[in-house]
């Protein structure tokens, strides 16, 4: 596939602070900044486990609790993971936080509404909000990078 870059020139004076900005299918990258960006992305490395991993793993090994304990487990630990997304959108401008982030906060909060008998997903709701858990999340952590790119055009860079 043949992309086109296109470079854009900041529009202040020559000079030290002057950065060129990459345009690549909707994705603006500066030189320094997408090293910085990616040194802090909790999206990746050992982080990523710690942030992402360890609260998963609660979740899948919440599978074998009792139903009844499952409105205990679920909402804090998708409530840390989305504002863990929030705050690394922040951070870095990773785009798939931006939608992960709202995502699993309102999952959480259909967890405690069926957990608490407000919302009627039958017999099987736990079941029902595990597939919605699953496939959002990898559907909005897979497509919107895949269409505007894997992190947020610098704020400086582009008029």
């Amino acid at each position: 596939m043949l992309r086109v870059l296109l470079v854009w020139f900041s529009p202040l004076s020559a000079g030290a602070n002057q950065r060129v900005m990459l345009h690549n299918a909707g994705q603006h990258l500066s030189r320094d900044a997408t090293r910085v960006e990616v040194r802090s992305d909790w999206a990746h490395g050992l982080r990523a486990c710690l942030i992402w991993g360890i609260p998963t793993a609660i979740l899948l090994a919440s599978s074998w609790l009792p139903e009844r304990l499952l409105v205990v487990v679920w909402p804090p630990v998708l409530t840390f993971m989305g504002v863990a997304c929030l705050v690394n959108a922040r951070r870095c401008g990773r785009i798939h936080c931006y939608f992960t982030g709202p995502f699993f906060l309102v999952v959480a909060a259909l967890a405690v509404l069926y957990g608490i008998g407000m919302l009627p997903l039958g017999a099987h709701g736990w079941s029902t909000l595990s597939l919605v858990l699953i496939i959002g999340a990898v559907t909005l952590t897979w497509v919107p990078e895949r269409v505007l790119g894997q992190y947020q055009a610098s704020s400086g860079g582009r008029s």
